[in-house]
């Protein structure tokens, strides 16, 4: 088989497995059927920085949270548009947070940036006027980065300030 066809199979087949994974799909495709705090994307998160990393990896960091919740917002609002429905509830009908964790690719990358990133996440919810989904979703990010696995029972805060305030207060 050719090595271009055998790559867009494996690239095929990982989306698939992704979206499945995340319990989404578009208004004609098939729903996964896993409850929605165990839906979320687990991701192994960076290692701690090496003392080589200076402050402008620091500033990177932060530009890198601030792209991906810029992304994972949008979207969400895209799928929102499409008609995307997570767990049998279409996109933006869900008032469990959790549901959005998939949506975006993003996510995941957020959660990759690793213990480093904690800092940013917390000053970007802490910074935000606002309590809503878009700092829930960092908060999420910042809790799995730092071992609290969704539906682990280990979750202590119920919004994304509570998060960033017990983030700080433990730093």
């Amino acid at each position: 088989m050719p090595k271009a066809i055998t790559f867009v199979l494996l690239l095929t087949a990982a989306v698939a497995v992704a979206l499945s994974a995340a319990g989404c799909r578009s208004d004609s495709g098939q729903a996964a059927s896993s409850s929605a705090p165990s839906s979320a994307p687990l991701v192994t998160p960076a290692t701690t920085p090496t003392a080589a990393q200076s402050a402008g990896s620091q500033t990177d960091i932060r530009a890198r949270v601030r792209a991906d919740i810029d992304r994972i917002m949008a979207d969400i609002t895209a799928a929102e548009k499409r008609g995307d429905v997570v767990d049998g509830v279409p996109v933006g009908q869900s008032s469990n947070p959790y549901d959005y964790v998939g949506v975006s690719p993003a996510f995941t990358k957020l959660v990759a940036l690793g213990r480093p990133a904690l800092p940013a996440i917390a000053a970007a919810i802490a910074a935000s006027d606002q309590d809503g989904l878009r700092e829930y979703l960092l908060a999420a990010a910042g809790a799995q980065i730092d071992g609290d696995t969704p539906g682990s029972g280990a979750q202590t805060w119920s919004t994304g300030k509570e998060w960033a305030r017990q983030y700080q207060k433990d730093d």
